[in-house]
């Protein structure tokens, strides 16, 4: 037990008692590697808490420097235990906690012990190997554009996944994945695109998926997460999850058609994690779904135009396209047909209240 029922924040080794009873009996390293049966080298490393105590070397310490081989063993097992609360303190602390807490995905912690607990429960993982071997592994493992500008570390990422998981889990339970169903749903998926409010049509646009046997969650993301969306599996069901990264309504139905281009496709025994904004670092599986989100909600217009871009003229477009006329600026911005600066105003814009998606007010 530690003096006065208190937990540590880090961890002693081992090595720092020996070394203390070796400064004491004047030994050196030459004095007790042979005693301990043990090299030099491996010796340095007791010494420095890099090589385990075993209860070998725990009887010949008892026998050369004093104290029971309980006493040494007891000592080894405790410094594993602060180890691995260290471990679990630092991984605590590399969590967005603060806004997890402010977005309703957790309880504030206590304490910093209270903290590693209550993170713990979040992810439903017992310990950090756990965390890792359910969540970290998505993210090392995932697909994503290397830039500069993609800001993704994995505590914010697994983070974002898990809240997603939690929503997607709350709800009732989806049938069997039908991609055909899907792609028969694509029409109705795009006229949503028509509606104004995020309040009405989120609720539409899940449960049209449900429908097909896929997840869809609308939740912002933690800081160091820039993620725009991410197509995943959740248990037997693909699940696509969006962050309206900049909320407006181009950027929100460019991004949730490109993760159906994934859904459809492409393998989700890969997790795909999408920023959209940089174009430079584009790749087979990220041009063909922006080729399907394209090509779905414009057909080939945003390929083949040179004519007049006024205001009327893209609303025009918009409904022959049966789309939103912010998606139709979003598409001749990225072809370069309009200027980034042009006809903005006819984006519609949201703002995260909390963890719901709404409009944004004009003022």
């Amino acid at each position: 037990m530690h003096a006065g029922g208190l937990t540590p924040r880090w961890a002693s080794a081992p090595g720092e008692t020996i070394g203390a009873v070796m400064n004491e009996r004047q030994l050196d390293l030459d004095d007790l590697a042979p005693s301990l049966g043990l090299s030099a080298g491996d010796t340095r490393s007791l010494l420095a808490g890099a090589l385990p105590l075993t209860l070998s070397i725990a009887r010949n310490l008892s026998a050369s420097v004093g104290g029971t081989t309980e006493f040494w063993m007891t000592r080894e097992a405790q410094y594993q235990d602060d180890l691995a609360r260290v471990r679990a303190d630092k991984w605590s602390q590399d969590l967005p906690v603060a806004q997890m807490v402010r977005l309703g995905w957790m309880q504030k912690p206590s304490s910093w012990l209270d903290q590693i607990d209550t993170c713990l429960r979040f992810f439903d993982v017992p310990d950090i190997d756990t965390w890792e071997e359910r969540y970290d592994r998505q993210v090392e493992s995932a697909h994503f554009r290397s830039s500069s500008a993609f800001d993704l570390k994995a505590g914010a990422t697994t983070a974002w996944f898990r809240a997603g998981d939690l929503v997607a889990e709350s709800g009732p339970k989806l049938p069997a994945f039908d991609s055909q169903r899907l792609t028969a749903l694509l029409p109705w998926l795009r006229d949503l695109t028509r509606v104004p409010q995020p309040e009405k049509f989120v609720s539409e646009l899940v449960s049209l998926c449900a429908g097909a046997g896929l997840h869809v969650v609308v939740l912002p993301t933690p800081k160091g997460c820039s993620a725009s969306g991410v197509a995943r599996r959740l248990h037997e069901n693909p699940l696509i999850q969006l962050s309206a990264r900049h909320l407006t309504d181009d950027h929100f139905w460019f991004t949730f058609f490109h993760e159906v281009g994934h859904v459809l496709h492409h393998d989700l025994e890969m997790t795909f994690i999408d920023n959209l904004d940089d174009r430079d670092h584009l790749d087979v599986f990220e041009d063909e779904a922006n080729e399907f989100a394209s090509e779905f909600l414009m057909g080939r217009t945003s390929m083949r135009w040179n004519g007049a871009l006024s205001r009327r003229e893209i609303v025009r477009i918009a409904h022959a396209n049966s789309i939103s006329p912010g998606i139709v600026v979003g598409q001749f911005q990225y072809r370069g047909l309009l200027r980034p600066n042009q006809h903005n105003g006819l984006k519609r814009r949201y703002v995260w209240n909390g963890a719901t998606l709404e409009t944004r007010r004009r003022t």
